[in-house]
C-alpha cells in the first residue's frame, strides 16, 4: 500500500525546489542586468563580460543546488524542509554529497550543459561559437530532465515505498522528518 500523504508532500517539495532553482536563475539574471547597466556607462565591454560572469556563477549555483540539495539543512532541501521531509541513506543514516549528487543526477543534465556553455562564453568569439554548438545539447538536456521528472513522479506514485530511480541509484529514501 502506498503512503498517499507522503507522496503528495514529496511532489509539493519537488515543485518548491523547482521554484527555488527558478529563483536562483532570476536572481543572477537581475544581478547581471543591474551590473551591466552600472558598468555600461563606463565600458560596454566590461558590462558584457560582467553579464557572462554572472551567467556562469548563477549556473554553478543552480547546478550545485540541484546536485547537493539533499545534504543542505540536514538532509532537507528547501522544498523538503517546508514539507517536513528528509532524505536518508538506505541504512537510515545521513545522506552524503555523493549520494545527493547520484540521486539528482538525472535532473542536472540540462543545468550541467548550461554551466558548460556559460564557461565557454567567458572566451569571446570562440567560446560563443562553442556555446552556440552546445545549444541543441542544452535543449536536449532540458527535455531529458523534464522526461526524467515525469518518470520519477510516476515511480513515486506507483511504488509502494515511493522509491524512485534516483533513490535506487543512490541507495536513499525519503522519510518524514
Amino acid at each position: 500500500m502506498t503512503d498517499t500523504a507522503l507522496q503528495q508532500k514529496r511532489l509539493t517539495a519537488a515543485a518548491i525546489d523547482i521554484l527555488a532553482c527558478i529563483g536562483i536563475g532570476i536572481a543572477f539574471w537581475v544581478l547581471a542586468i543591474v551590473t551591466q547597466v552600472a558598468l555600461g556607462m563606463a565600458s560596454s565591454t566590461a558590462a558584457s563580460y560582467a553579464g557572462r560572469v554572472f551567467h556562469l556563477i548563477g549556473s554553478l549555483v543552480m547546478l550545485g543546488y540541484i546536485l547537493g540539495r539533499d545534504v543542505l539543512l540536514e538532509g532537507r532541501s528547501i522544498g523538503k524542509k517546508t514539507q517536513e521531509l528528509k532524505v536518508v541513506a538506505a541504512s537510515g543514516g545521513a545522506v552524503t554529497l555523493e549520494q545527493s549528487a547520484r540521486r539528482n543526477a538525472l535532473f542536472a543534465i540540462g543545468s550541467a550543459l548550461v554551466t558548460l556553455s556559460a564557461l565557454f562564453q567567458l572566451f569571446p568569439c570562440v567560446g560563443d561559437a562553442v556555446a552556440c554548438l552546445l545549444m541543441p545539447l542544452m535543449l536536449l538536456g532540458v527535455v531529458a530532465a523534464f522526461a526524467a521528472a515525469i518518470v520519477e513522479i510516476v515511480m513515486i506514485i506507483q511504488d509502494p515505498a515511493g522509491i524512485r530511480i534516483g533513490d535506487k541509484f543512490a541507495r536513499t529514501r525519503v522519510v518524514r522528518a
